[in-house]
């Protein structure tokens, strides 16, 4: 199913492929044929079942393992990018409203965070780090350090004078998804032989591995979910590309170009004078929203038809990898539990460094590189 869903949005996106307007020919395969769409889909369910096991390794081994490691790329670019947004939104409705609710949830929010970061390391300790598991020492101990240290940057005085937007609140946030991370691959070890001391002892607690089941499950399906949509709604930001961005100025050398109404020239000179500087965003979507016209694609798409697509399929991948544990299930296992894997516990770990070393750069790039851009 994970894989013929990955390939039915590969056929979308190329379908829709160059779409820069929604009232092109091709944009009805992206906001229409709902039917046909889900008929397709399933037609290639059906024909997934008849291809050979051996094409479903090489595409495992090589193809979705890949995608599954750029969107998890993504999904923590994402990541930090919600932490630096939502501390932002708070600051911001304190600074307008004057209220005090929104400075508790900014400083309850983020004692919150570090009390989470502080239990569940305290717990990985004590469950997980008994003598002779060296492995879940270094895992936990690192995992603590490095959490420290990233928080202890986020307040330096030079990291906010170069990132005004740095602070605790987002360093809790990453501090503890990265804690939730380690502490998730650590009680998803697989179990131990006799000869090895039981570096987990949830191993063999059904209830214990219930619970887990249903958190990962609840954390998973909403990362998904969060960066999927989010992902392909941000296309222009994350390729970097600026064509179809609302505030970016209106190109007019085109000698094919469409003449433009006395409504359109207006909101192309408002979207200059914002490009340049000369106004506010406000500006902008003041005038959006005192419009009587509401369709949000009337100066060009709102995201990329073709990256909302492959953000899916690789979202597909991910999905995958996940259920599969990483391609670490074998034919001889009797009993398979998801995420229960060397691998699964490698990928786990490996994400909550990659986690914390992308927002370490978005602290220490605008010191050590001062003169370019940071949004």
């Amino acid at each position: 199913m994970c894989f013929s869903l990955s390939l039915w949005h590969i056929i979308l996106g190329v379908l829709t492929l160059g779409v820069d307007d929604s009232r092109h020919t091709r944009a009805v395969v992206q906001n229409g044929l709902w039917i046909f769409k889900f008929v397709g889909w399933i037609a290639l369910a059906v024909v997934a079942f008849v291809i050979p096991n051996g094409f479903f390794e090489f595409y495992s081994k090589y193809v979705a393992m890949g995608g599954a490691g750029v969107f998890l790329l993504v999904q923590l670019v994402l990541l930090v990018d919600f932490a630096y947004n939502l501390a932002e939104a708070c600051i911001g409705r304190w600074e307008d409203t004057e209220r005090p609710l929104w400075r508790n949830i900014l400083v309850g929010g983020t004692c919150a965070m570090y009390l989470v970061f502080a239990i569940m390391t305290v717990a990985d300790f004590v469950y997980f780090a008994r003598d002779g598991c060296g492995r879940n020492q270094f895992f936990i101990t690192a995992n603590m350090l490095a959490c420290i240290l990233v928080s202890a940057i986020a307040v330096h005085p030079r990291v906010q004078e170069a990132n005004l937007k740095s602070g605790l609140a987002q360093a809790g946030m990453v501090t503890a998804y990265a804690t939730y991370l380690v502490t998730s691959a650590l009680a998803g070890s697989p179990e131990s032989s006799d000869s090895v001391p039981e570096c987990n002892p949830l191993a063999r607690a059904a209830s214990a591995r219930a619970t887990m089941a249903v958190v990962g499950a609840f954390f998973t399906i909403g990362a998904i979910c969060y960066s999927t949509t989010n992902a392909a709604v941000k296309s222009n930001t994350l390729i970097m590309s600026s064509g179809n961005s609302a505030y970016s100025a209106l190109a007019t050398d085109d000698p094919n170009e469409v003449p433009l109404t006395n409504s359109q020239m207006r909101q192309s000179a408002l979207r200059e004078a914002v490009a340049n500087g000369s106004l506010p965003e406000s500006a902008l979507t003041d005038y959006d929203s005192d419009s009587s016209s509401q369709d949000d694609e009337k100066h060009g798409v709102q995201y990329n038809y073709t990256f909302f697509h492959v953000i899916f399929s690789m979202a597909s991948m991910y999905a995958a990898m996940l259920l599969t544990n990483w391609n670490s299930i074998s034919s001889t296992d009797h009993i398979i539990i998801i995420g229960r894997s060397t691998t699964a516990v490698w990928v786990k770990v490996v994400t909550s460094w990659l986690c914390i070393a992308l927002y370490m750069w978005t602290l220490v790039g605008p010191v050590v590189l001062p003169d370019r851009e940071w949004v």
